[in-house]
Order: C-alpha cells, then structure tokens, then sequence
C-alpha cells in the first residue's frame, strides 16, 4: 500500500523541467532553410512556413497542457496515461464549408457547416462538447446583419460526425434569417467556438469567411 507520506513532488521535478525545457526550445530548435531555385517560388516558399508555423503551434499548444497536468499530477502511471493522451486544440472551419439556398437558386439560405478537429500533432479527434455558431453578414454600404446564432448540444455535436473516403469531420447545417440568398453578400463572416464536454479547458474559437454559392444562368 503506497501511502500519501510515500509521494515526494521532488521525484517530478526532472519530469516537469524536461516538459519546460521542450515547450521553450522547440521554436528555436526547429528551422527550415530553403535554398532559393528556380522553381521555388515566393508563393512555395511561404506555403511551407505557414505549414511549418502551424505544426508548431499545435506542438507548443500541447506541450502547455502536459506541463500542466504533470505540474498538477504525483502519480507516475498517471503521469504517463497523461503523455499518451491525445489533446483536442483546434476545431477549424473548413474551406468547403458552403452558403447555399435551400431549394433551387434563390429564396431562403442555410450555411453547410464543415469543421475538423485536431490534436497536438494534427491528426483528427473525435470530441465531446457543445459548438456555438454565429453567422454575420457585412457589406461595404450597409451596417453587419446577424443571420444566424445557433448552439448545438454534445448530442447533435456527436450526430453531425461525418466518414468517408475523402476523411472525417463534423457537418452542421444552420438556417439562416434575415435575408434572401439574392440579396446576401459574395462571403459571410462565422464564428465558432466548440467547448468541451467537462467544461475544464477554455474554449476553442474559430472565425472566417465563407462564401455564398452563386448560380450563373
């Protein structure tokens, strides 16, 4: 029987310094150098950084939440269920989100809502946890219109799970108010926040625009 006097905090120390140690360096550590081509042009040359940046960041974001719960947590086997844990920290709207009418090329509207979350090392996770969903419309003469503020339960987040050969992700349809799809502008901006089921982390919020679809005669 291990008892509380048996656990010494110091025996961690090393384990959490190592933690902090890694979350400090791994932007430093980590860097790309492209050698200038012919073919390696500007547009490349930044996809890759912008791709670099964020595999980064998802590594940093989950290297903050081990430190933390091995700061937090005395237990060796608890410690190491903590490491092999995979960690939601993003839940993205995707590209192929879509607006578009609900029967034929006019007439009321809804938003195809697509999104993916990922964990630290960015590979897909399924979640546990309610999404809020607010849609705005903005144009250059008229004030910003609320079209859309929706919150979907743990239970519809859970339904709205999407498989297949072209990946998985989460698809969500949102009626919108307020405006025709005629009359919409050629994007509207979304807004998401998804926030876990135990209510013990902040939540995690997305925004963007997402275009209307348009039909040409």
């Amino acid at each position: 029987m291990i008892s509380l006097d048996d656990i010494r905090p110091v025996r961690f120390v090393p384990f959490t310094l190592t933690l902090l140690f890694l979350a400090l360096t791994i932007t430093g550590c980590r860097v790309t150098v492209l050698s200038p081509s012919s073919d390696d042009t500007a547009r490349d040359r930044n996809a890759v950084l912008q791709e670099e940046n964020q595999t980064l960041k998802r590594e940093n974001e989950g290297l903050k939440v081990r430190v933390s719960e091995a700061e937090s947590d005395s237990d060796p086997v608890g410690v190491q269920l903590s490491e092999a844990t995979p960690r939601l920290i993003s839940m993205t709207i995707q590209d192929s989100s879509l607006v578009e009418p609900l029967d034929g090329d006019s007439g009321p509207s809804h938003l195809i809502l697509r999104m993916s979350p990922s964990d630290d090392r960015g590979r897909f996770l399924q979640v546990v946890g309610s999404l809020s969903v607010t849609v705005v419309g903005v144009s250059v003469q008229d004030d910003p219109m609320l079209l859309a503020q929706q919150v979907f339960t743990p239970t519809e987040v859970r339904d709205a799970w999407r498989g297949g050969l072209m990946g998985s992700g989460y698809v969500f349809e949102v009626p919108l108010n307020g405006s025709l799809h005629e009359g919409l502008p050629d994007s509207l901006d979304v807004v998401t926040l998804f926030e876990n089921g135990a209510g013990d982390r902040p939540g995690l919020r997305d925004e963007r625009p997402v275009r209307v679809r348009r039909f040409t005669p």
